[in-house]
C-alpha cells in the first residue's frame, strides 16, 4: 500500500490478526483441557469409585459372610444382603457410563456369587449343617470373591491409568499453551515496534522535508534542487506539487526581474530624451528672444529653429516608440503575474486537500485506538473465564479431598488444571499488556500526524503570504502600466505641438509680417511644451520608484 492510510491500516492489521490468532488458539486449548477434564469428572473418576466400592462391597460382603457362619448373628446377613444391594447399584452406575462386556461378565459373575452365597451357604446354614456351611465358604465363596477381587482390581488399574494419561495430556496442553503464548507474544511485540518505527518514519521524515523546503521558499530560497522521492502516494503527490510550485515560482521571478531590467532601462532613456527636450525648449526661447529683436533676423532664425524642430520632432518620436515598447513590456509582465497568481491558488488549493487529507488520516488512527480498546474488553472475558475455570478446579480438589484416599488421584488432576487455568491467566495479563502497548503506540502515531499536519499548516500560511507577495507586485506592475500609457500619451501629444511650431516656423518664413502673431503663438507653445516636458519627468521619476520598489521585492527572491 502506497498510502499513508493503507500503511497504517497494513501495520495494524498485522498486529491485530496475530493477536486474535493468539486468543482463538488459547480459547481452542482451553476448551480441549476442559471437555478433557469433564471427561474424567464425568465418566473415568466415577467408574474408578465405583470399581473401588465394589472392591469394598466385596470384602465387605465376605466378612459379613464369615461372620454369620461362625456366629449365626443374622445382623451379618442383613449386611450381606446391603452391600449386594449397593453392589448391584454401583454395577447399574458402571454400565449407565461404559458399555464394556466385560462389565456385563463381571456383574453375572457377582450375581452367580451372591447366589452361592444365598442359595448355598445361608440354606446349608440354615439347616443346621454348620460345617458343611464353612466348606462352602472356604472352598468355592472365597475363591470365587478373590477371583472378582482380582478382576475389579485389574479394571481399577486400568481407569487409574487411563486418568493418569489424562493428566499427562492436560500437562502437555499446558506446555504448548506456554510456548506458543510466548513465542505469538514476542512476535507481536517485535512486529509492532518494526511496524511503529518504518511508519513513522516514512511519514515523518518527507513530511520534515517538505517543511523545510516551503519555509526556503517562504523566505525567498527559490535557488534549491528538486526534491526526489519514490513515494507514489499523498507524500509524493505533495513532493511534487513543492517541486513544481518552486520552478514555476523561480520562472516568474526570473520574468519579473528580467522585466523590471528593461524596464529601468528604458525609463533612463525617457528620462535622458526629456532632458533633450527641455533643452530644445529652452533653445525655443532664445530664438523666441532673438525673433522678438527684428524682422530681420527673423528669416534666418526661423530656418534654423526648423531644423532643431525637427530634430526635436525625432527624438520626441523616438521617446513615443520606447514608451509604447515600455508598455507592451508592463502588460507581458502583468500577464506573467496573472499566471502566477493561477499557479499560487492552485498550490493553495493542494495544501488544503493536503490538510484535509491528513485530518481523514488522524480520525482513522484514532478509530484504530478504538479497535484495540475494544479488543481489551474480550480479553477481559477470556480472564473472567480462566477464573471460573480456576475455581472450577478448586471445587473439583475439595471434593476429591472428600473422597480421602480413593480421590488422591482427582486431586492431582484438579490441582494441574488449576495450574493451568492460571498460566492462561498470566497469558491474558500479558496480552493486556501487549495491546496497551498497541494502543501507546497508536498515540504516538497520532500525536505525529499531528504534528504533520501543523506543518503542512505552517507551509499553507507561507505559500499564502507568498500569494499576497505577488499580488503586491502585481499591482505595481499595473501601476506602472498606466503610468508608462500615460507617458506615451504626453510624448504624443508634444509630438503633435512640435508639428504645430514647425508649421508656425515655416509661416514666419514665408511671411514676415505675421511674424509678430507668430511669435507669440510659438512663445505659448513653447511654455505648454515646458509644461508636458516637467510633467513627462514628474512620470518618469514616478516610474523609477515602482522599479526601484519591484527590484527590491524581486532581491527577496533567490533564483538560480
Amino acid at each position: 500500500m502506497k498510502t499513508i492510510r493503507g500503511k497504517l491500516i497494513l501495520g495494524f492489521l498485522v498486529v491485530i490478526v496475530l493477536s486474535i490468532a493468539q486468543s482463538v488458539y488459547n480459547f481452542w486449548t482451553v476448551s480441549s483441557m476442559n471437555d478433557r477434564t469433564e471427561e474424567v469428572v464425568s465418566e473415568d473418576l466415577p467408574l474408578l469409585i465405583a470399581d473401588e466400592t465394589l472392591l469394598t462391597n466385596i470384602a465387605q460382603g465376605v466378612s459379613a459372610v464369615r461372620g454369620y457362619v461362625l456366629y449365626g448373628d443374622s445382623v451379618h446377613k442383613e449386611e450381606f444382603s446391603s452391600y449386594h444391594y449397593s453392589s448391584m447399584e454401583e454395577f447399574d452406575k458402571i454400565l449407565q457410563i461404559s458399555n464394556n462386556p466385560k462389565i456385563e461378565e463381571l456383574r453375572t459373575d457377582y450375581q452367580n456369587w451372591t447366589a452361592l452365597v444365598e442359595n448355598e451357604v445361608f440354606t446349608t446354614y440354615d439347616s443346621g449343617d454348620r460345617d458343611g456351611a464353612t466348606q462352602l465358604l472356604v472352598g468355592e465363596v472365597q475363591p470365587a470373591a478373590r477371583e472378582l477381587t482380582e478382576q475389579l482390581t485389574e479394571l481399577a488399574a486400568l481407569r487409574e491409568a487411563e486418568i493418569l494419561e489424562s493428566g499427562d495430556t492436560l500437562l502437555s496442553y499446558g506446555e504448548t499453551i506456554n510456548l506458543i503464548g510466548l513465542g505469538v507474544s514476542a512476535l507481536i511485540i517485535i512486529l509492532g515496534l518494526v511496524i511503529a518505527i518504518v511508519t513513522a518514519q516514512n511519514i515523518s521524515n518527507p513530511i520534515k522535508r517538505v517543511a523545510a523546503r516551503m519555509k526556503a521558499i517562504a523566505s525567498g530560497e527559490l535557488s534549491t534542487e528538486p526534491m526526489l522521492t519514490r513515494d507514489k502516494g499523498e507524500i509524493g503527490q505533495l513532493v511534487a506539487s513543492i517541486n513544481e510550485m518552486n520552478n514555476n515560482l523561480s520562472s516568474i521571478v526570473g520574468n519579473i526581474a528580467s522585466v523590471s531590467d528593461q524596464v529601468t532601462s528604458q525609463s533612463e532613456d525617457l528620462r535622458r530624451y526629456s532632458e533633450e527636450v527641455k533643452a530644445g525648449g529652452q533653445q525655443i526661447a532664445m530664438t523666441m528672444e532673438e525673433l522678438s529683436k527684428g524682422a530681420e533676423e527673423q528669416a534666418n532664425s526661423s530656418s534654423t529653429l526648423s531644423e532643431s524642430m525637427n530634430h526635436f520632432a525625432t527624438q520626441l518620436m523616438n521617446a513615443a516608440l520606447k514608451g509604447e515598447d515600455a508598455r507592451i513590456l508592463t502588460d507581458e509582465t502583468i500577464k506573467s503575474t496573472d499566471k502566477s497568481s493561477e499557479y499560487m491558488d492552485d498550490s493553495i488549493n493542494k495544501m488544503n486537500a493536503i490538510n484535509e487529507k491528513m485530518l481523514n488520516s488522524l480520525a482513522m488512527v484514532q478509530g484504530l485506538d478504538q479497535r484495540t480498546r475494544e479488543i481489551s474488553q474480550i480479553v477481559h472475558v477470556i480472564q473472567g473465564i480462566a477464573e471460573q475455570t480456576n475455581l472450577l478446579a478448586l471445587n473439583a480438589a475439595i471434593e476429591a479431598a472428600r473422597a480421602g484416599e480413593s480421590g488422591r488421584g482427582f486431586a492431582v488432576v484438579a490441582d494441574e488444571v488449576r495450574k493451568l487455568a492460571e498460566q492462561v491467566s498470566h497469558s491474558i495479563a500479558d496480552i493486556t499488556e501487549i495491546v496497551a502497548g498497541i494502543q501507546s503506540e497508536s498515540e504516538l502515531v497520532v500525536s505525529s500526524l499531528q504534528e504533520g499536519y501543523d506543518l503542512v499548516t505552517d507551509g499553507t500560511s507561507g505559500i499564502v503570504e507568498t500569494g499576497k507577495s505577488f499580488t503586491a507586485v502585481q499591482e505595481s506592475i499595473k501601476n506602472t502600466g498606466v503610468q508608462i500609457a500615460e507617458m506615451s500619451a504626453v510624448l504624443y501629444e508634444i509630438l503633435d505641438h512640435s508639428r504645430g511650431i514647425n508649421e508656425a516656423i515655416e509661416s514666419v518664413a514665408s511671411i514676415s509680417e505675421e511674424s509678430a502673431a507668430g511669435i507669440e503663438q510659438v512663445a505659448a507653445t513653447a511654455q505648454q511644451s515646458s509644461s508636458t516636458i516637467e510633467q513627462v519627468a514628474g512620470s518618469i521619476a514616478t516610474l523609477e520608484g515602482n522599479t526601484a520598489k519591484l527590484n527590491n521585492l524581486i532581491l527577496a527572491f533567490k533564483v538560480k
